[in-house]
């Protein structure tokens, strides 16, 4: 073959290697763009990166998600990757979505987080919306029935709260609030948890103080493929470290659960593990195909989640209470004086709530303006629906904005003020029942 063959052989192997990549590429723009348009309009996405570009540089998405649905209307669809993930950002659309159309939208959206959380159990948190997770969350509100009847957390409580006053007196003038605020949860969670009670020096109590201190540096925002799935491939052992830490959580928290469980007489409820282990037994008396799903590890699951979020999410109000607290005494007097009249030396109990209106209304205040979770917990969608008139296909995230909504001024005067009065009825004085 002479070389001028040669030369035009490789230009035309060239040329069409070209073609064939302008082709690919063609293709791929127009799939993913056709995909776009069937979605509600939100921030411009590029293929393959989707609107990840423009989220990288947001420290706040809850604001700017609000911003956004003011330009393009309400919900938005974010682009992460090829994955569209749509945003309700006022209180008219998640009542339709969560409410009007509960089914269509009780789907869990799957991440890595929650499938390396889990290890292979299930729960009511991350498992889909099925007859599993259907028989799990029965028994988990059935247990929640029967332990709120028992004067239990009553006794758990004020015994760990005078532990920690008593302490006061010998302790140092000035306390870092996160400190005693840990102990309390942790010791107040533990014993109405697993009946087990966390002295400073208590093994168990180190172990779950580090294991959670070490999962916050390591990914305190999770993980970048809980939206990018292939991002996997360049945090493997990121992952690899958050699997393990649950893996420690999760032995620590079954010896307790053991422990607990063994204790367990019918009939009797000394805490929560014991009401899980009474509500599984009546569950599969009524149901016996319930058994397949009930099974303990399934069990030691639900009761690691309660974990879990009951310690996170308590201790993180406690601190913004106690910080409002501070800024603003006058609430904090008023909040004493209620306190004072009304319970005087007396320990406050669960039934004591209606006596305290003010308190009651300063902690659903925090609670407004300060959420745990400012985009509240992916959900999926479980077949095509719409909300807002907007179609939303099957298998879509979805993201709800309750910073927003806590922050609309069209449902609160004044929102970004903190006035616990807006939960208080002006004639009785009570807490407004439309309100929580």
């Amino acid at each position: 073959m002479s070389l001028m063959s040669e030369k035009v052989l490789l230009f035309w192997d060239w040329r069409w290697l070209t073609t064939a990549l302008v082709f690919l590429l063609s293709y791929v723009v127009v799939r993913f763009y056709n995909k776009v348009f069937k979605y509600p309009k939100g921030p411009f996405p590029l293929p393959i990166v989707g609107n990840l570009l423009t989220l990288r540089n947001i420290n706040e998405l809850y604001e700017m998600t609000e911003e956004w649905a003011r330009k393009y209307g309400d919900p938005i669809t974010l682009w992460m990757g090829e994955k569209p993930m749509v945003v309700l950002n006022t209180h008219k659309l998640v009542k339709e979505a969560f409410i009007e159309r509960r089914h269509d939208f009780a789907g869990r959206f799957s991440t890595k987080m929650g499938e390396l959380q889990t290890l292979g159990n299930h729960d009511i948190i991350f498992e889909d919306y099925n007859p599993r997770w259907k028989a799990l969350r029965k028994v988990a509100l059935t247990a929640v029935r029967k332990y709120a009847v028992s004067e239990s957390l009553d006794t758990l409580c004020c015994q760990v709260v005078d532990a920690y006053v008593d302490s006061l007196k010998e302790g140092p003038n000035v306390v870092d609030s996160k400190v005693p605020f840990e102990y309390m949860i942790y010791n107040i969670i533990g014993m109405s948890v697993y009946g087990a009670k966390f002295d400073r020096e208590s093994p168990e109590l180190a172990e779950l103080q580090a294991i959670n201190r070490e999962f916050f540096e390591v990914a305190p925002n999770g993980l970048p493929s809980d939206i990018v799935p292939w991002l996997g491939l360049l945090y493997r052992a990121r992952e690899r470290k958050i699997e393990l830490l649950f893996k420690k959580g999760w032995k620590t928290l079954d010896d307790l659960y053991k422990r607990a469980s063994k204790s367990y007489v019918p009939g009797k409820i000394d805490n929560f593990t014991h009401s899980m282990l009474a509500a599984r037994e009546e569950a599969i008396e009524q149901e016996k195909n319930d058994a397949q799903y009930l099974t303990e590890d399934n069990m030691v699951q639900i009761l690691t989640d309660i974990w879990g979020a009951g310690t996170g999410t308590s201790m993180a109000q406690l601190e913004w209470l106690c910080l409002t607290m501070t800024r603003k005494p006058e609430i904090q007097e008023k909040m004493k004086k209620e306190i004072e009249n009304n319970l005087g030396q007396d320990r406050p109990k669960l039934q004591d709530r209606e006596k305290l209106p003010y308190t009651q209304a300063c902690i659903l205040e925090s609670l407004r303006m300060y959420p745990n979770a400012p985009l509240g917990l992916p959900h999926n969608t479980s077949c095509d629906t719409e909300v807002g008139g907007k179609f939303i296909p099957k298998d879509t995230g979805i993201l709800y904005n309750v910073y927003a909504i806590n922050h609309d001024p069209s449902l609160w005067d004044d929102p970004e003020a903190f006035r616990p009065e807006r939960f208080l009825d002006p004639v009785t004085g009570k807490v407004k029942q439309e309100l929580l």
